[in-house]
């Protein structure tokens, strides 16, 4: 999965504002599902190690999807260590493609990549665009599909690039209680 920011993109304007008990919102390709089974968690964890120069923006993306209560608490979600198996890897690439970050599912650990090319050239190159991705891309690691723009949601398919989403909303955290309980 990919997302691609752009000044012409989804805008805030454009969804509707959720409320504090937003509904679950279906995907916005009618063939496309959330299911457990694409995801990179195993069991209820997902374990993950990094190889990255956008440590801050996958921290931040980890601690807005996990909590150890409440809402998003179902899925444990931490550094791999000496004694397990990482279920997901954060990397860099340089690609010529037009996305900013993807989720990659593979046999064994999953990756999800900053597109460096794009993310070190303005009007990426800030804080906000990189933990906007990382967000994102860890919302698909999660098991959630691109969402409609009609709604306000981290999994767009085109985040603004002037201050683009950086957290789950209340519609994401809904999808993500659906999958996961």
């Amino acid at each position: 999965m990919i997302v691609t920011m752009t000044a012409l993109g989804a805008g805030i304007g454009h969804a509707q504002r959720p409320s504090a008990a937003a509904p679950a919102a279906p995907c916005a390709d009618p063939a496309d599902r959330e299911t457990r089974g694409r995801s990179s968690v195993d069991g209820k964890e997902l374990l993950w190690e990094d190889d990255s120069k956008y440590n801050d923006a996958l921290r931040w993306a980890v601690g807005k999807w996990y909590q150890k209560s409440g809402a998003l608490s179902r899925v444990r979600i931490a550094p791999d260590n000496a004694s397990s198996v990482n279920d997901l890897e954060w990397r860099d690439e340089a690609s010529t493609r037009n996305h900013l970050g993807r989720w990659a599912p593979h046999p064994g650990v999953d990756h999800i990549y900053f597109n460096t090319r794009r993310l070190d050239k303005a009007p990426f190159n800030t804080r906000d665009a990189w933990r906007s991705t990382a967000v994102h891309e860890l919302g698909h690691a999660l098991g959630l599909c691109h969402k409609s723009d009609r709604i306000l949601s981290i999994m767009w398919r085109l985040q603004p690039a002037q201050h683009p989403l950086q957290s789950p909303t209340e519609i994401d955290k809904a999808n993500y209680r659906k999958l996961w309980g």
